[in-house]
């Protein structure tokens, strides 16, 4: 039952990218979800694609507070991954799951009795309200099993088998699309279900998504290979860990979707339905972006933490720059593509040359700010990976303080334009780099650098 590989990771750029690339196609399940959607209910009108940006970023309020629990989840598992305390990996993920599991149905119950009351307080009309309010009853499910997922992929990225991650995003985002298509449509013997449909196909898939990683962990017996012995006892200790290391990621990530709610709630307040639909669609575009950004700010904590872990503090340096050089090639990629042919992405929602000409303008300002966000979200995770996690809660405050009060000036106060409101990306990721900069390269978080 002896390991089979070392856990210390592989910093050179082969490496880097063995380990990001699986990532990045995992991470492209949550969004092809909302793309899908997104797109088969803009067949439905302009008025349910401006509703679907209300509901999914509400869904993704939640779903970022587990994307926190498992951000700190990672950086444990990473770093006892480093020290080569394997034991610990599996206790870890355990507890994140007993966590997450309680997590989940506390947001189920809050949703089933408050959300329809919130949304016409937030001024959304009450005909909207009861719409988003009954596929949000249906959608909040997904929480149950989308944390087990991510939870175990975090799992299979801190023993470096991101390879692993393969199976549960093919077979969720396949499952996603037939069942989209299916269930709001009324195909394949199906009933039409309208935009509900979209709420019961995500879920499903999410549940495909986690049974697969699940078996693919039990029967490639990853951990007796790995000389992992399983725990099943609660601990105190580990649990107050797991919570300790969490909550200010928790909270940083909820706030921060909080606040890109605030921001469609004023969108839809002050303009009309087109504007509306263009902002979804710019969601949609940061969103299938940030895939490849997001994938390396996760390895950038699993390799960050493991460096730390072995004791290698003076490579962190050194790797970062190498991370953010590899990100920073791809997005540029990306958004040359998106910029030369911007009608090939904008055509997929079938919406009509007026569509395209009001989303033209906002498409310029999001690309530019996904540069901005390649290297804010690799600094912050590095910050995340020294455990140091309420420093990037105070971080996140700076950074979403500057954006809210961004949005209410140009959107509530100023009436300017979408285009100009789209800006507020900008603001928050440079804020969020150049303080994450600054902590790291001061160096403090060197004194202290235990996680238990």
């Amino acid at each position: 039952m002896g390991a089979s590989h070392s856990l210390q990771v592989d910093t050179s750029v082969k490496g880097i990218l063995f380990l990001t690339l699986p990532i990045s196609l995992a991470k492209l399940v949550p969004e092809l979800n909302y793309l899908f959607n997104a797109v088969f209910l803009s067949q439905l009108g302009v008025k349910e694609l401006g509703l679907v940006g209300l509901v999914g970023v509400y869904y993704l309020i939640f779903s970022a507070i587990g994307y926190g629990l498992n951000n700190a989840l990672l950086a444990i598992m990473s770093r006892r991954a480093g020290e080569n305390n394997r034991d610990a990996i599996f206790l870890t993920l355990w507890h994140g799951l007993v966590v997450g599991t309680i997590l989940a149905l506390v947001t189920i119950v809050f949703t089933y009795f408050c959300i329809e009351h919130i949304l016409i307080a937030t001024g959304v009309d009450e005909a909207g309200a009861k719409m988003a309010a009954e596929f949000l009853k249906i959608r909040m499910w997904g929480l149950l099993f989308l944390y087990a997922y991510q939870m175990q992929n975090a799992y299979l990225v801190s023993l470096q088998r991101s390879k692993f991650l393969l199976f549960g995003a093919l077979i969720a985002s396949v499952s996603n699309v037939y069942l989209d298509y299916a269930m709001i449509f009324g195909h394949f013997g199906f009933p039409e279900m309208g935009f509900n449909g979209a709420a019961y196909a995500s879920v499903i898939s999410e549940i495909l998504g986690m049974v697969t990683v699940f078996a693919v962990i039990y029967f490639s017996k990853i951990s007796i290979k790995e000389g992992i012995k399983y725990h099943w006892e609660i601990q105190k200790k580990t649990i107050s860990l797991v919570l300790r290391q969490a909550w200010p990621l928790m909270g940083q990530y909820a706030i921060s979707t909080f606040a890109w709610w605030i921001f469609f709630i004023l969108v839809n307040r002050n303009y009309n339905e087109t504007e509306q639909g263009v902002s979804q669609v710019m969601r949609n575009l940061f969103g299938l972006s940030g895939i490849f950004t997001w994938a390396f700010g996760s390895s950038t904590n699993t390799i960050i933490s493991n460096i730390i872990g072995q004791g290698k503090i003076n490579e962190i340096r050194r790797t970062l720059f190498r991370i953010m050089a590899i990100s920073g090639i791809g997005i540029s990629f990306f958004i040359a593509v998106i910029n030369i042919w911007p009608s090939v992405f904008l055509g997929f929602y079938g919406l009509g040359e007026d569509f395209l000409a009001e989303a033209i303008g906002p498409l310029r300002v999001v690309t530019i700010a996904m540069l901005i966000l390649g290297v804010g979200v690799i600094l912050l995770n590095a910050v995340i990976a020294t455990g140091k996690t309420i420093v990037v809660f105070w971080i996140e405050f700076a950074g979403i303080f500057s954006y809210l009060l961004y949005v209410f000036l140009v959107i509530e106060i100023w009436k300017m334009d979408h285009l100009t409101a789209w800006m507020s990306e900008w603001v928050y990721w440079s804020v969020m780099a150049f303080l994450s900069i600054v902590y790291l390269w001061k160096g403090k978080w060197k004194k202290s650098l235990s996680i238990d």
